[in-house]
């Protein structure tokens, strides 16, 4: 049973917002830890999803009645749920429309552009919670601006992304059997690696790997605590200095865990089997293309180095999972050979395997930020390709979703009311955008300065450019 700060006249009332389903809401560690700490400074605080409606999933107050919304995103699409849920409330989407509630928004996509949400959002956080929190709660108290959070009414100002230097233990959770990572124990914050098309990395830099044997405490206290298997969670799991001493440990104390998606050329045979101890049934890489692109983007992962983990993982019995990438910037037919003879490969030594394509959609904060998205037409004859060639499960993200993903991200504040309207017409609103042209930007190079830049991230725009151009002269010459 949670424990919950009751309701009282004077408290000031916060609607913690997920603009997705109950179930990817409850699976966002930064959304529990929300709901206590915001509780543990007095505020009075509901839940709101968007499969749930405009009403609180704790005692079904309306969300209009709220003083503030507090929004954590994770996908741009989403922006179009938290517009749709604004109105559905009998709320003005737009902040300059509203008095009440307020609304603050965060997570990383918010952090790598500010501007899609600038229309909607009364105040913006910019980087990890916890380095912002102090500003959060005096916002939230006095309704007052208080310096750390960036607030769009003053127009686009250079803001720089706060990063916790240190992560504490909150053995704090509301767990869920239909979420997939209700008990999610952070290992590390940030990456160590940067490949070019990846946001998060980007963004979350420094890299600042946990000490190991306080993760494996946590996540056997929660475990101790809810009944209910822990996931280890990271960009990057395998990555870190102590990853096999976990395992080892978790195995010999009978802990069972979950874990994420693993860098193939930092397995070894040792590491799969101690996955295996663990209770880890599905064993997902992301090799995402060939061997000449995969270095050029910075992902040091060989044709052997993927096939020698598939083996291993297969002797075990272990499910495999492969996440692939079409429509890289200097993508070439015998790219797609090559990763199509790879999955030939890695099904002779394995059997079967479950394959995931996804378009290249590129990200503010990356180097391949200036890239343009490949054509619609040609996105969706790869994937064609790959799914006839594929003997297995397979899935793929729709090619017209991530270019609607990339007009969201890579947009000025001007995208709002592209947001507004998707959110107030019927369906295929993006898909009549598309055709009219009103987002071939994204399918044209990008130059500085971007709408985006006064974000001061770890990468300055400069450093970005020249990965940028040397991507291109590693990949296209």
């Amino acid at each position: 049973m949670v424990r919950r700060v009751a309701y009282r006249k004077a408290a000031v009332k916060v609607a913690l917002l997920y603009p997705s389903t109950y179930r990817v809401a409850m699976s966002s560690a930064v959304y529990h830890m929300l709901y206590f700490k915001l509780q543990d400074e007095g505020f009075y605080v509901e839940r709101f999803t968007a499969d749930k409606g405009p009403h609180g999933v704790e005692d079904g107050t309306p969300l209009a009645q709220f003083d503030y919304i507090v929004a954590t995103v994770h996908y741009e699409l989403d922006y179009v749920n938290l517009v749709k849920m604004l109105i559905d409330a009998g709320i003005p989407p737009r902040a300059a429309d509203r008095r009440r509630p307020k609304l603050v928004v965060g997570g990383p996509p918010v952090v790598a552009n500010l501007e899609p949400l600038a229309e909607f959002a009364d105040a913006e956080a910019v980087g990890e919670l916890e380095p912002l929190w102090g500003p959060l709660v005096q916002y939230l108290a006095t309704g007052d601006e208080a310096e750390g959070l960036y607030y769009p009414a003053r127009g686009p100002h250079p803001v720089e992304v706060k990063y916790a230097k240190h992560v504490e233990p909150d053995y704090r959770r509301m767990p869920e059997p239909e979420a997939a990572f209700s008990l999610a124990v952070e290992l590390a914050r940030g990456c160590p690696y940067s490949c070019l098309f990846c946001m998060e990395s980007h963004l979350t830099k420094p890299y600042r790997p946990r000490d190991w044997r306080v993760v494996l405490d946590e996540a056997e206290r929660l475990r101790s605590k809810y009944g209910v298997r822990p996931s280890i969670v990271a960009l990057t799991a395998n990555a870190h200095p102590g990853f096999k001493e976990l395992l080892a440990e978790a195995a010999r104390r009978g802990l069972r865990l979950s874990l994420p998606s693993m860098r193939a050329e930092l397995l070894d045979e040792e590491a799969v089997e101690l996955l295996a101890a663990v209770g880890q049934r599905t064993l997902t890489i992301a090799p995402e293309t060939s061997e000449r692109l995969r270095r050029a983007l910075g992902k040091e992962i060989t044709d052997e180095d993927v096939l020698r983990v598939a083996k291993k993982a297969g002797e075990l019995g272990m499910r495999l999972k492969f996440y692939l990438m079409v429509g890289l910037p200097c993508e070439r037919p015998a790219d797609l050979e090559e990763v199509t003879s790879l999955m030939k490969e890695v099904r002779k030594v394995a059997g079967a395997v479950s394959l995931s394509v996804n378009p290249f959609i590129p990200k503010p904060q990356t180097p391949l930020q200036y890239s343009p998205m490949a054509p619609l037409a040609y996105l969706r004859e790869k994937i064609e390709h790959l799914r006839r060639v594929h003997r297995g499960d397979f899935s793929f993200y729709d090619p017209v979703l991530g270019a609607v993903q990339a007009a969201i991200s890579l947009g000025g504040c001007d995208v709002a009311r592209h947001m507004e309207a998707a959110a107030t017409s019927p369906p295929g609103y993006w898909r009549r955008a598309l055709r009219e042209g009103l987002f071939d930007y994204v399918f044209k190079p990008r130059e500085d300065p971007l709408p985006w830049g006064h974000v001061k991230a770890f990468y300055p725009p400069e450093e970005l450019r020249r990965r940028y151009l040397k991507y291109l002269e590693e990949a296209c010459g």
